[in-house]
């Protein structure tokens, strides 16, 4: 039997997992992230060879690994901490009023939610940092959805201004790589956005427990080497795309959605990859500022 022929510019999925993993050690990546990210994500072309197995083209991952370093951000115990008395005061206030505990829901689910969704933010906050452009995010509780997620801009110390555009800020988990926007979302005056960016947040599925750690271990005595320590928490921007962008694309339907792309969703929505998104953050920079 003739042995199979690989070209010289194919290297191995195995090989590029591994080196993702191994150049990105804060990001905490295992292979179906990476994966997630390359295939669903159509970042990095995969290309099925001869002999049925998947390789990579060496010429198209510098831009990859390029476009994973500019995009990622780490978050630390206070942006945690922030985020998590924001979610308490959240989960409190959209409770209040319901008295009934059959229509209360689930505190951990709640804070989960909210935690991710804030880091998400702070995390595109990092990110613009690095483009020398300071935004403040709404952290005020009011119970009711704010009509943009970036309150104000600063280019120069101590100056504020209002952004020029409204915000839209989309808060994933790091290896999800779809950005969905509702049709009723984009369409309503005081929702649409003018730019809808995607951010990935790698929130421990036991976030919680592993800060009552650092609390007071006496909670989880019976756990302690169970439970890891409260860790810094990873972050990518998935990327971005304007509402023009988005409403000249195809809006689908929920069972459309399903068979697509593997995800319940009841109303229509517009879906965008991460692939199909714009990393280009000195843009973004500018739409904001209006420049």
């Amino acid at each position: 039997m003739s042995a199979v022929f690989i070209p010289e510019n194919y290297i191995s999925k195995k090989e590029v997992v591994q080196q993702v993993i191994a150049r990105f050690p804060d990001l905490m990546l295992d292979e179906k992230t990476v994966i997630n990210w390359a295939q669903k994500g159509n970042e990095c072309e995969l290309i099925k060879h001869a002999n049925n197995r998947i390789y990579f083209d060496k010429e198209k991952l510098d831009a990859w690994y390029k476009r994973i370093e500019n995009s990622s951000v780490i978050l630390n115990k206070e942006d945690y901490i922030k985020c998590l008395s924001f979610a308490v005061e959240a989960f409190y206030t959209m409770t209040a009023s319901h008295f009934n505990r059959s229509t209360q829901r689930d505190a951990g689910e709640v804070l989960t939610n909210q935690v991710e969704g804030k880091l998400g933010e702070i995390a595109v906050a990092k990110l613009l940092e690095k483009q020398q452009l300071q935004i403040k995010l709404d952290f005020d509780v009011r119970g009711e959805i704010p009509s943009q997620d970036i309150a104000q801009i600063s280019t120069r110390h101590g100056v504020w201004n209002n952004p020029a555009i409204k915000v839209s800020i989309k808060s994933t988990k790091l290896k999800n790589i779809l950005l969905a926007v509702s049709e009723m979302e984009s369409s309503l005056v005081d929702r649409k956005s003018d730019i809808y960016i995607l951010s990935q947040v790698g929130l421990f599925a036991n976030h919680i427990l592993r800060f009552i750690k650092e609390l007071d271990n006496r909670v989880i005595v019976n756990f302690n080497n169970f439970v890891p320590d409260f860790e810094d928490i990873p972050a990518r921007i998935g990327g971005w795309v304007t509402h023009k962008e988005l409403t000249s694309s195809q809006l689908y339907l929920g069972e459309e959605i399903n068979n697509k792309f593997g995800v319940r969703m009841e109303t229509p929505n517009y879906i965008f990859r991460t692939g199909e998104l714009s990393t280009d953050w000195k843009k973004l920079k500018e739409n904001i500022i209006g420049s």
